[in-house]
């Protein structure tokens, strides 16, 4: 006896949100693959574009769109029935109190402050950094000063 399933069927998207969702893959990729946000905005528009597209590429780019876009759909449709994203904020600002009270009461950042020295490495970095500014804003003002005589 085979169990009994629910039929699920989710009505194709249109062609404008078949777009969008290969930009928002081409943009995930991006960001995922190579931590750049320059690439995630070239990679979104090249998707995109793939979308309108007729050959292989655009087959790809529109299936790839069709599934995000189907999840974004099917996400709308669970937030809507369970209230997920309050619950999930509500689950986090807890989270993050209890984290922030522990820190306070116990001290951890400022041990582990302690014991790595990261401030003190912060403040050194700020210290070269500003005086590589003071450095390089001398010799433009020098070479202003040259340059205008």
């Amino acid at each position: 006896m085979q169990p009994r399933v629910a039929a699920v069927r989710m009505e194709e998207p249109s062609g404008k949100a078949v777009t969008i969702g290969a930009a928002a893959v081409g943009g995930v990729l991006g960001v995922y693959v190579f931590h750049e946000l320059s690439t995630a905005v070239f990679l979104a528009c090249v998707l995109a574009y793939g979308s309108t597209l007729t050959n292989q590429f655009g087959e790809a780019s529109k299936t790839a769109g069709s599934a995000a876009a189907k999840v974004y759909g099917k996400t709308l449709e669970l937030n809507e029935q369970y209230d997920v994203l309050p619950k999930a904020k509500s689950a986090i600002d807890t989270v993050s109190t209890a984290a922030g009270n522990l820190d306070s009461n116990y001290g951890i950042s400022s041990s582990i402050d302690e014991k790595l020295k990261i401030s003190a490495a912060v403040d050194k970095a700020t210290a070269k950094i500003d005086e590589v500014k003071t450095s390089v804003t001398s010799k433009v003002d020098d070479l202003k000063s040259k340059a205008s005589t």
